[in-house]
């Protein structure tokens, strides 16, 4: 089952500045906003796509996280969420870091391969409430075959058809 969307809630006091901090922080992986209501809630997705990350203003503030404080310290205090994003490319992770601290985002794990599993390269920054926020680039070498297959198929296929078309149409 393919996860639909994760929606997080702000607060009402802190709605617009974390809507705007992940308006910039999502530019990199080629986000934009897809809808928005009178500063209650935003939907944001990929151009091609619905959209899968929401923010809404629901409940009650919440406390900032503390610029001063360590990513641990703000963790534990906050037990906030864990959300990641799928990158296409190694060097988007990277992109999305940058624009992610720049942005105002904590630095929580810089760009790297993890010990997870071979091939995880993630960053993390926490967001302005404190949420772990994390882009990954994933590609085992199973992955990378499937992915690629179609392509190797295709051109394959279309060099066999073209060549019997041209035998066929000269002559």
């Amino acid at each position: 089952m393919v996860l639909g969307h994760v929606s997080l809630p702000t607060g009402p006091s802190n709605f617009k500045e974390m809507r705007d901090f992940y308006v910039a922080v999502l530019k990199p992986i080629g986000y934009g906003v897809y809808m928005e209501k009178d500063g209650n809630f935003c939907g944001m997705g990929p151009k091609r796509g619905s959209p899968d990350f929401w923010l809404h203003c629901g409940g009650e503030d919440f406390t900032r996280v503390d610029a001063t404080a360590s990513p641990d310290e703000n963790l534990k205090s906050r037990g906030r969420s864990h959300v990641a994003f799928n990158a296409a490319s190694r060097r988007q992770v990277d992109e999305w870091y940058r624009a992610a601290v720049k942005a105002g985002g904590i630095p929580n794990g810089e760009p790297g391969e993890r010990d997870y599993v071979k091939g995880y390269y993630a960053a993390y920054v926490l967001d302005p409430l404190g949420n772990n926020i994390e882009m990954v680039h994933w590609s085992p070498w199973w992955l990378t075959a499937i992915n690629a297959a179609p392509t190797y198929g295709s051109v394959v296929v279309g060099a066999v058809l073209g060549y019997f078309a041209q035998q066929y149409f000269s002559g």
